[in-house]
């Protein structure tokens, strides 16, 4: 009869990892692709010393809430573990996440609230600047960007539920405490960063 191979250090790894956030052996089985006999044995080796740290989670109607709670919006791993006031640390509420096929960390974009009449009027000059193409020699574009003390300011990150529409923070015209920069380019080069100074 043929025998599977050793174990590699990575599979006793991810075993690990699994067994940490209180997978059952037979779901770790599924996952890496070893018997449950195999997994128990590689879970009694890391069990042998003495456990040290956070307990993990407990059981999977915590791993459930987890997930849920994070797939549900602007959640960070940190924010999951106040919300739910959960002992583990945030490095745990990390790996389950990681684990999710469907849950991916990502940069929540950030984005203009344009109405139809905005999109209408973008298209049309875009189709005007098709026709002259050597306005491009005479024109420069720019743009500032707006470092928010009090709100979204473009770097929210969250664990996305990518069955669903990724979620967007709308720019804001008014708001607390800012510093804001500005810069350029054209055809023939590009300005210096230009740190904005009042209103």
């Amino acid at each position: 009869m043929a025998h599977k191979p050793r174990v590699t250090p990575e599979e006793r790894g991810r075993i690990n990892g699994l067994h940490e956030v209180e997978f059952s052996a037979s779901h770790i089985a599924a996952r890496v692709g070893r018997s449950r006999d195999t997994v128990r044995r590689v879970v009694n080796d890391i069990s042998a010393g003495q456990r040290t740290g956070r307990p993990p989670l407990t059981s999977d109607r915590e791993l459930r809430r987890v997930v849920r709670t994070a797939a549900a919006g602007n959640h960070s791993a940190s924010q999951v573990k106040e919300e739910l006031s959960l002992k583990v640390s945030v490095r745990t509420i990390e790996r389950v996440l990681s684990r999710v096929d469907w849950l991916q960390y990502s940069k929540m974009d950030n984005t203009l609230d344009l109405t139809p009449a905005h999109k209408l009027a973008r298209r049309t000059w875009a189709a005007q600047c098709l026709q002259t193409p050597d306005i491009w020699a005479s024109t420069i574009f720019s743009d500032e960007k707006k470092w928010n003390l009090d709100g979204p300011d473009g770097y929210q990150r969250y664990w996305r539920d990518i069955r669903l529409p990724a979620r967007r923070t709308i720019r804001r015209q008014n708001g607390g405490g800012s510093v804001m920069v500005w810069g350029g380019f054209s055809a023939t080069g590009k300005t210096k960063l230009a740190v904005l100074v009042g209103r």
